[in-house]
């Protein structure tokens, strides 16, 4: 297991996940639900779960709290809200909640899976023009094989 896999699993260890189908559920009944995605902006404009508020992982520290300003007050002041965090496959949204719990946060969750289990469940999307995302061509975005440059190549840590 690589380093990076080891921190996820780390954080796994303190942090509650959720199942697509189980928040699909979840946002028809629960109010004052937020869904924090925290993928990078061409990610999230090509494809993200309706009514998610996009806040980049490279700023959620600083989004979470007053007086920045990358400072986001509807998170700043959502300390006890059920927060659900959202990233591609859920490594890095594991890690975005292990670190708002670390800062305070009460109810904070990984989405299990990620947009691609969202996807791999035919959960609608959206795109950053509301327009409803296929479901298939996601897929092939989602799914796409790390790109040969990419891999580690032999020898190295």
């Amino acid at each position: 297991m690589d380093q990076y896999q080891q921190l996820v699993e780390s954080a796994l260890k303190t942090v509650d996940e959720i199942f697509p189908w189980d928040l699909e559920e979840e946002i028809k009944v629960a109010s004052g639900l937020i869904l924090l995605d925290i993928r990078e902006a061409h990610e999230f404009e090509m494809m993200h779960i309706r009514n998610s508020l996009h806040i980049p992982r490279g700023v959620l520290e600083g989004a979470c709290v007053w007086n920045y300003d990358d400072t986001v007050p509807e998170l700043a002041k959502a300390r006890d809200q059920n927060i659900v965090i959202i990233c591609r496959s859920g490594n890095r949204s594991a890690l975005a909640a292990q670190t708002m719990k670390q800062m305070g946060f009460k109810n904070v969750r990984s989405l299990k899976m990620g947009i691609k289990g969202w996807n791999d469940n035919d959960i609608e999307m959206i795109n950053d023009k509301q327009d409803i995302i296929d479901i298939d061509e996601a897929d092939k975005w989602l799914n796409k094989a790390v790109s040969k440059e990419k891999l580690n190549p032999k020898g190295l840590i």
